[in-house]
């Protein structure tokens, strides 16, 4: 009797070590991590500090764990975690970086794989904050922006995709200008299954008052990107004057090859155009970026443009517009919104034409 007493007892001792043991891997693997990468050595040094502070204080500590990288003027890279302790947020740096550029592709990928390795999780979400110019090749616009800026330093579209691992991410957030084409949504296809981002630019302070609020949303099951597009699109269309402008689109990757196999069975490479006067434009300046809907449901016939609309919308999840953009700043009115973008081949721009396609979209919708 005294040793079945004794195996008992040394039973439920292993047992509980077991279940401790258990335990304590359970809570190393959180369920969702999210990285804010602020790409900001440019001169969106300034605000993106209220940005980190309104994901620190946004934060509740359910369902994950987020950690941003920062690149900022006159101080290291670093990589940090948001730790709560009492039912309070502070940031913990776990490392720092010599000083490098957050627009280097090399950085990146780096910087993703410190993420996985020091935050295993279910799933992963990415916040990219920087300046941004779509499929655009860096140094196209005034600003050598294109995917990230940093200094003088840009990534194109296609380098920022290759550095991302083919589904890592549940949803990738753009704060960050005209992010919303099709080019864009295209490359990253096979990386992502959400993306959230904009047709046009985003005015400042962007994301930030959302962030403060609405950052639960992020690390639900299913995280809830629709919601805080709704919230954001809110907040803009709350503000006065020419700060009241605004788009905001969920796009699901899911969609998109469905879209482009139709399209390539109804439409053909045309020549670039002299003019796009009548198309809705998303950008002040050049007229580089169109509403992707108006554009294509012009090149086919019209019994097949229902058929085009129901295949965008099986793509958008959610879209919004102010009716105006800027206007006061060389603006335009938002007549119509699909939720994506895109470029359209114009005389004017022949090298654009030509580098337009190099792109993944472009092969593919017409098989070059």
């Amino acid at each position: 009797m005294k040793h079945l007493f004794s195996y008992n007892l040394y039973s439920l001792i292993c047992l509980l070590f077991l279940s401790a043991c258990q335990k304590e891997e359970q809570e190393a693997i959180y369920n969702r991590t999210l990285l804010v990468y602020l790409a900001r050595d440019n001169n969106l040094s300034g605000t993106s500090e209220e940005k980190k502070l309104a994901i620190l204080e946004g934060w509740n500590g359910v369902g994950g764990q987020v950690v941003i990288y920062e690149d900022k003027q006159g101080e290291p890279p670093c990589l940090m975690e948001i730790q709560r302790e009492k039912g309070e947020n502070k940031l913990t740096v776990v490392q720092t970086y010599e000083e490098e550029s957050s627009a280097n592709t090399d950085v990146f990928k780096r910087v993703l794989r410190d993420m996985k390795e020091l935050y295993p999780a279910d799933s992963y979400g990415l916040i990219f904050f920087s300046h941004a110019s779509g499929w655009l090749p860096g140094h196209t616009l005034v600003s050598p922006r294109s995917v990230g800026q940093d200094q003088t330093e840009v990534m194109e579209l296609m380098e920022f995709a290759a550095a991302i691992p083919d589904q890592m991410f549940d949803f990738i957030l753009f704060e960050a200008c005209f992010m919303a084409g099709i080019e864009v949504a295209w490359e990253l296809r096979d990386k992502t299954r959400l993306i959230l981002a904009s047709a046009a630019e985003i005015v400042s302070p962007g994301f930030k008052e959302i962030y403060a609020t609405s950052m639960d949303l992020l690390f639900r099951k299913e995280p809830d990107v629709t919601g805080f597009a709704q919230k954001a699109f809110e907040y803009v269309d709350s503000r006065a004057g020419s700060f009241r402008s605004g788009t905001i689109s969920v796009i699901s990757t899911s969609g998109l090859g469905p879209l482009v196999n139709w399209l390539k069975t109804n439409i053909s490479p045309e020549e670039p155009r002299e003019s796009v006067a009548g198309f809705q434009p998303f950008e002040r300046y050049y007229g580089l970026f169109f509403d992707f809907e108006e554009y294509f449901t012009e090149r086919v016939g019209e019994e097949q443009k229902e058929r085009l609309h129901q295949l965008i919308d099986e793509c958008i999840l959610y879209k919004a517009a102010t009716p105006d953009f800027m206007a006061t700043y060389q603006g335009f009115r938002i007549n119509t919104h699909c939720g994506l973008t895109t470029y359209i081949p114009q005389t004017r721009y022949p090298f654009l034409n030509d580098e337009y396609k190099k792109l993944g979209w472009y092969k593919t919708l017409y098989g070059h």
